[in-house]
């Protein structure tokens, strides 16, 4: 017998959230609490109960109006969505893929700065041109291009697989998609800038640096996507959500940064 996986945290909130909708408890018309009283009542993180919420608006339960609050609009589910099995990490929450990606992603770039060639670092160079001559960023193929070059640069094309595979499949995630429709669009000079801090790493073959750089610019994307989909304007709460990766946190007290 296949073992059956265990719902995660933000599934197990949705049905108990779904549950109190279906009943009455939050009627048509009503706002259900702010994401800060859920995650204390609940004892998750308020990672976890936006991305709860995200399921609700995909299923039609609730509407998130920016700096309103999250209003139930439907005490049942208007649409059914099941993410494409065949794409195995479309079937994640938005925060916790990129949470793993901030993980792995960050450890290749430490690898690459050891291996990285000049054909590497040229490529690289290419695609940050490319990535200059557009105004906005939305997912655009040159971002894929230049993670995917960076695990490339290992020399490892597993690595590479992974990497590609985790940026790609979310396209298929119906939840990734509800929280873009909230995201602004960034000035594409912000992603080239975080791009260049790792781009200039991997030159000086600076594995501490390349880490911290992909880290950081991983954090960022995490951040403005956090922000997008917020129902109050207390992000300075939020600094505890995705505590830092402690090799991360150790590698800049050997090297003195704070």
């Amino acid at each position: 017998m296949d073992a059956i996986e265990p719902r995660r945290l933000y599934q197990q909130l949705a049905a108990e959230l779904k549950h109190r909708i279906e009943s009455g408890v939050y009627q048509v018309g009503e706002k259900l609490p702010a994401e800060r009283y859920i995650a204390e009542e609940k004892n998750v993180s308020r990672t976890v109960v936006r991305e709860a919420i995200i399921m609700l608006e995909v299923e039609g339960y609730v509407e998130v109006r920016k700096g309103s609050g999250i209003h139930v609009i439907s005490s049942q589910a208007k649409y059914m969505t099941v993410p494409d099995e065949r794409f195995e990490f479309a079937n994640y929450g938005p925060f916790e893929l990129l949470q793993a990606r901030q993980l792995i992603e960050s450890n290749i770039a430490e690898f690459a700065a050891t291996q990285v060639t000049k054909q590497d670092i040229v490529k690289l160079m290419e695609i940050q041109e490319k990535a200059r001559k557009e105004q906005t960023f939305r997912d655009s193929e040159w971002d894929l291009q230049f993670h995917v070059q960076v695990a490339l640069a290992t020399q490892n094309g597993a690595l590479a697989t992974i990497v590609e595979k985790m940026w790609s499949h979310r396209i298929y995630n119906p939840y990734w998609k509800k929280l873009h429709e909230h995201m602004d669009m960034r000035p594409v000079d912000n992603w080239c800038d975080d791009h260049d801090q790792i781009l200039k790493a991997l030159i000086r073959k600076d594995p501490s640096a390349a880490k911290l750089a992909m880290w950081q610019h991983l954090e960022n994307t995490r951040q403005v996507l956090f922000n997008a989909t917020s129902d109050d304007f207390e992000f300075n709460a939020d600094r505890y959500l995705f505590a830092e990766n402690p090799v991360v946190h150790l590698d800049k007290a050997a090297n003195g940064q704070k």
